[in-house]
């Protein structure tokens, strides 16, 4: 019986190279098959991720600006007058405002006629800078950035979109940028803010 079993084992035989290359061709084309699903699911991710990022910084910056924004007026007769500016088409990517004010020290906003104080020394502008790709706020020659990767800034009011009502101001806000396989992603956001009647 044990001269049986040495018997069978002599006559095993090994793997050809043959069977060895259709082997390894496998492996290889598998494993390319993998590593191109993962690259792509890798490439995926970082398209979601940067455009969710994208999305989060359009929303603060949008929030910071019509939480300021709705503050200020487009009506006011006052000379000299706190009314929001804008520069007309092209150059409409920036916008010159006040803001209340409380100017005759008696703790309010409001004079004793009843009319809103503006803080008329104080302007504050949104700007575009185009080469840095900034959206800042600038006052009192300080600045602050708004958002970045900046693709585009449009503010428009009556002049430059008839279908705004004298009180509202429209904001169209784009930001975009490049993932590390320079895959250009952008967001944008628009909205129309109420502003002060007075």
């Amino acid at each position: 019986m044990l001269s049986r079993k040495a018997k069978h084992i002599k006559t095993t035989h090994g793997l050809t190279i043959v069977e060895v290359l259709i082997a390894s061709s496998l492996l290889v084309v598998i494993g390319s098959l993998m590593i191109s699903f993962i690259m792509q699911g890798s490439s995926l991710w970082e398209i979601i991720t940067g455009q969710s990022d994208l999305r989060s910084s359009l929303r603060n910056a949008m929030n910071s600006m019509e939480q300021e924004l709705r503050k200020t007026t487009r009506t006011s007769t006052e000379t000299p007058s706190p009314n929001l500016i804008i520069p007309s088409k092209p150059n409409n990517t920036s916008v010159d405002f006040y803001l209340p004010g409380d100017s005759d020290n008696n703790g309010l906003i409001i004079d004793a006629m009843g009319a809103t104080e503006w803080d008329k020394s104080n302007k504050i502008q949104y700007q575009y800078v185009p080469g840095l790709k900034l959206l800042r706020r600038l006052e009192k020659g300080n600045f602050r950035t708004i958002a970045r990767n900046v693709a585009l800034i449009e503010f428009e009011d009556t002049s430059i979109n008839s279908a705004l009502y004298n009180a509202e101001l429209k904001i169209i806000l784009t930001l975009e940028k490049n993932t590390r396989q320079q895959r250009t992603i952008s967001a944008s956001i628009t909205s129309v803010i109420k502003m002060r009647n007075q």
